[in-house]
């Protein structure tokens, strides 16, 4: 079980990259564009938050842009758009697509685009995650992905819809996972519960699977082939 997990982390490595490396993206969607912006809170920031951002961005309080590339840090950054890049705050927010790394006490990640071709990719590390469909890793106090979660969750709460991956408790045992839709893959906590077992296994002190599992509750292991 071990090798499993360290082959997942291994696999997630590069996906931390993506948030180390601050690029500047052509900035196309708004009616202007900076390599720098400063906010203290919005709307008191320059330049406004309809613009583009490709460089960094420096919030005090609030700051807000539409589509992010670079390095953020702040007490609260929101990118309406694209974001792209390093993201260092208390309150990190991406209302599309994020591609980088999100370090902050809350990571938001509304993207409601599920396709292959748009969804998030990287890293969350914080207290509270939240993302719609994710592919990546999420480390926190409480996890969450209301679309499909592709890779990692660890925390002591780890919730998704449909997972492709691992949900691990803190400290691999004390965590609760829930999947609500299926699971492809394997969940290690005190408590695990999946909609529906694709193949993979629990590992925990109460197990339930409502469809497709040896039983639906088991202690110890459950799981399905």
């Amino acid at each position: 079980m071990k090798t499993m997990i360290n082959k997942t982390l291994s696999s997630l490595l590069p996906l931390a990259a993506l948030g180390l490396a601050v690029v500047a993206s052509p900035c196309v969607h708004a009616e202007e564009s900076s390599p720098v912006m400063l906010s203290l809170l919005n709307p008191v920031q320059w330049p406004s938050s309809q613009s583009d951002v490709g460089g960094f961005r420096l919030s005090l309080l609030y700051g807000q842009c539409d589509d992010f590339a670079g390095l953020d840090i702040g007490l609260v950054g929101c990118a309406t758009g694209d974001f792209n890049g390093l993201s260092i705050g208390g309150v990190n927010i991406v209302s599309r697509r994020l591609v980088g790394l999100q370090v902050g006490v809350v990571n938001w990640n509304s993207n409601g685009d599920e396709s292959s071709a748009r969804r998030s990719i990287g890293v969350q590390y914080g207290l509270l995650n939240y993302a719609d469909s994710f592919l990546g890793l999420q480390d926190a106090w409480i996890n969450i992905s209301s679309g499909n979660m592709s890779g990692l969750q660890y925390g002591f709460l780890n919730c998704a819809a449909d997972v492709h991956g691992v949900q691990c408790g803190a400290l691999l045992v004390a965590g609760v996972n829930i999947a609500s839709g299926s699971v492809s893959g394997c969940q290690i906590g005190i408590v695990n519960y999946a909609g529906r077992m694709e193949s993979g296994l629990q590992i925990g002190i109460v197990n339930v699977i409502a469809r497709g599992g040896f039983f639906p509750v088991l202690p110890i292991l459950n799981g399905s082939f």
